[in-house]
């Protein structure tokens, strides 16, 4: 395996819900319109992100209320408060007919990469709420990831450092949230080894995400790293 190709999804890009659930969330706008909703900002970036690598964007087009596709299919937050009281049949229908399809086409994605020889660098984007419960959040951009992985650390390694060289934001490894949380990444990794996969989560902080400057300090910043040399991300 001597190359890497990039693939960039957004878990998190809509707050939108299909017509037929629309009654469930009858009175609750203004939750769907917050970051309990969404992600905000997020797919413009994933968007700028993705054309500047030249690579493969995949999106989950609703809000994560209806089913979050970015936990496990065990954990407690599948469903939400609008969708946790749904009967059975219902509930496996969400999985069946929303989590399950966009999880196997970004898995599946994957796979053909490794297939054909590639590391993949998988980039899921999200945004943050830079007030939470109260309390200022300092960190500006989070890189999560798996401090137990090689090729993710290193990467992630690179990445910090362009970053923190060139600007002043605060970066930080695995903050607001541990990389190693549950999540989709959490759960492709236990799929492909260290060498045919990297699953990197890039949390931007609201209060920035918006700033077209830190497009381009994103966008650059990949290109910078994904120039370096593979010596220390393909063993």
């Amino acid at each position: 395996m001597n190359k890497s190709i990039f693939l960039v999804t957004c878990e998190h890009a809509s707050n939108q819900v299909p017509h037929v659930y629309q009654r469930l969330f009858c009175g609750a706008e203004s939750v769907l319109e917050s970051h309990e909703g969404w992600d905000p900002g997020a797919l413009s970036l994933a968007k700028d992100i993705s054309y500047a690598l030249n690579c493969d964007l995949i999106v989950y087009e609703y809000s994560r209320l209806l089913i979050e596709v970015n936990r496990s299919s065990w954990h407690h937050q599948l469903f939400s408060r609008f969708t946790r009281d749904l009967d059975a049949h219902s509930r496996m229908y969400l999985i069946n007919t929303y989590y399950t399809p966009y999880r196997q086409k970004v898995e599946d994605s994957i796979k053909k990469f490794v297939f054909e020889g590639y590391q993949v660098i998988h980039l899921s984007i999200h945004s943050f709420t830079p007030n939470y419960f109260g309390q200022e959040r300092e960190v500006e951009i989070g890189l999560l990831f798996d401090p137990q992985r090689a090729c993710e650390s290193h990467f992630c390694e690179d990445w910090l450092n362009y970053l923190k060289g060139n600007s002043k934001l605060d970066v930080r490894y695995n903050q607001p949230y541990q990389g190693i949380d549950d999540g989709f990444t959490t759960y492709l990794r236990t799929q492909f080894s260290n060498e045919e996969y990297l699953g990197i989560e890039l949390e931007v902080s609201q209060k920035i995400i918006g700033d077209q400057s830190i497009h381009l300090l994103m966008e650059d910043s990949l290109l910078a790293v994904s120039s370096f040399p593979h010596t220390r991300l393909v063993h």
